[in-house]
């Protein structure tokens, strides 16, 4: 009873709500959810026009806000995902010519076929869910062409394109043709990259090789400030994963962060995301806190408590369920506590 008690009040410290610390987000998502009322996400959508950082964050927000709701009901008949009922559907019907709308819809469709899907490794799915995960795919894909043709110069569809190519298995040649219509529009397109960077991957038919050279080299050419110096954090996170649960699945979490601290390569990698980005007096990005939790990850992973301090100050409350919950053996609140406790002492 006193164990349970203590968790309680040690997981209030935690809100790992996707809008976090965004009021105007997150009031949108409420309204549009539980009161039907889209006008707070039509207004808040519109104001990020030409902010192709904070727009991307808005739409995938937005709309993974109707994941588990209404519209991603299963039809016990039929087996399919309602595509009509969630407030993202009937925006989108309302209006035919918003691309904010269309925007937001393919990403949701796109948010439903992973709840379908779920998250495990691709040999646990079930053949139903396969079929459905594609259906919901291929009309997200038909509703983002829309968006594209109404907005030609938004790099946004553009990035929900190269998400959903990587969620099918598209051919390469279409993948890169993707990503130069996206980085021709948007050089440095957070979202954009850290897409391309999964499809490096090794879960995605990619490599370690691959996707350590994707992350460096444009970590290596990326402006001061910019968040994309985080990219070779997130590759190591995604290597970590990798080791524990498909290479060395009886190591132990600590045995794979032992390998990350003893990297001199990773150590470097994460001291340029300390330096060039972390430290510098640029303006904060619109996932600023997305990008300091894989940064907190990272050095709480390999030991660096103290280096990780001001970084979990930064994150406050607002955790992120990746890439903690990656840590391996326990949960992902309990593992971002502990680092943080950590964290804090060595401070």
């Amino acid at each position: 009873m006193v164990i349970s008690t203590v968790w309680r009040l040690l997981t209030r410290q935690i809100d790992t709500n996707l809008a976090q610390d965004d009021a105007v987000l997150r009031e949108a998502c409420m309204q549009a959810r539980y009161g039907s009322d889209t006008g707070p996400a039509r207004k808040a959508l519109a104001a990020t026009r030409g902010d192709y950082d904070r727009r991307a964050r808005y739409v995938r927000v937005l709309a993974e806000s109707t994941a588990g709701g209404l519209g991603s009901r299963v039809d016990r008949t039929t087996g399919r995902v309602d595509t009509e009922a969630a407030w993202t559907d009937r925006w989108a019907a309302r209006s035919p010519t918003d691309p904010d709308a269309q925007l937001v819809r393919a990403r949701s469709l796109m948010a439903r076929a992973w709840e379908v899907r779920g998250g495990d490794w691709a040999a646990t799915v079930r053949a139903e869910q396969w079929a459905e995960f594609n259906r919901l795919l291929h009309l997200a894909g038909q509703v983002n062409d829309l968006a594209m043709r109404l907005a030609p110069e938004d790099p946004t569809p553009w990035a929900n394109r190269l998400d959903l190519m990587i969620d099918q298995s598209a051919p390469r040649e279409d993948v890169e043709e993707t990503w130069r219509e996206l980085t021709r529009r948007d050089p440095w397109h957070r979202e954009g990259h850290g897409q391309k960077l999964t499809y490096h991957c090794r879960k995605w038919g990619g490599s370690h090789e691959a996707v350590f050279g994707f992350a460096r080299s444009v970590a290596a050419a990326a402006p001061a400030g910019s968040p994309l110096h985080v990219l070779p954090v997130r590759a190591a996170a995604e290597w970590a994963l990798w080791e524990q649960e498909r290479v060395a699945p009886g190591s132990t979490a600590d045995e794979v962060g032992q390998r990350w601290r003893q990297d001199p390569v990773m150590q470097s990698d994460l001291d340029g995301a300390l330096s060039r980005w972390f430290h510098q007096p640029a303006t904060r990005h619109a996932d600023w806190l997305n990008d300091v939790n894989f940064l907190a990850y990272g050095l709480a992973r390999t030991g660096r408590d103290a280096d990780a301090a001001p970084v979990f100050a930064s994150i406050g409350r607002y955790m992120t369920s990746v890439p903690w919950s990656w840590w391996g053996g326990v949960r992902g609140d309990a593992a971002f506590i502990r680092a943080r406790r950590r964290a804090r002492r060595a401070a």
